[in-house]
């Protein structure tokens, strides 16, 4: 009886194990310092931005409008961006703001994760461009 019980405590601590691997998803996010990416759940299916190191542009109605910030990388997965121009019109942020954007995976040529500006979070979702 006590070998029964052995294996299935051992089958049990091994599906655990595997489970709880295949959920922890590692990710290499160096590939954000010189990326190209689309929002998935924009209206404007022209819209895209580009981060090459420490700059970001994104822009928007084919070309006509933009928005550049300067980013602060907080680790590989991390950064702040300070709007440093912006020439949509009625956009509700102002140059000087920040954004604070966490990404927390990468999955099928998409990317996850969470922004915040002005103490409001919102999930966040880019697919990324060749």
């Amino acid at each position: 009886m006590k070998l029964s019980q052995s294996i299935y405590f051992l089958a049990f601590f091994l599906i655990t194990i595997t489970s709880i691997a295949q959920n922890t998803q590692n990710f290499d996010c160096k590939i954000l310092k010189g990326i190209k990416l689309k929002y998935v759940d924009n209206e404007d299916k022209t819209a895209y931005f580009i981060i090459k190191d420490k700059k970001h542009v994104e822009y928007l109605e084919n070309g006509k409008y933009f928005i550049k910030s300067d980013l602060e990388w907080i680790n590989d997965c991390e950064y702040n961006a300070k709007m440093t121009e912006i020439t949509l019109p009625n956009f509700p942020f102002k140059v000087g703001e920040i954004l604070n954007v966490k990404f927390d995976k990468i999955e099928n040529q998409f990317i996850f994760g969470t922004a915040t500006v002005r103490k409001n979070s919102f999930p966040i979702k880019f697919e990324i461009i060749k």
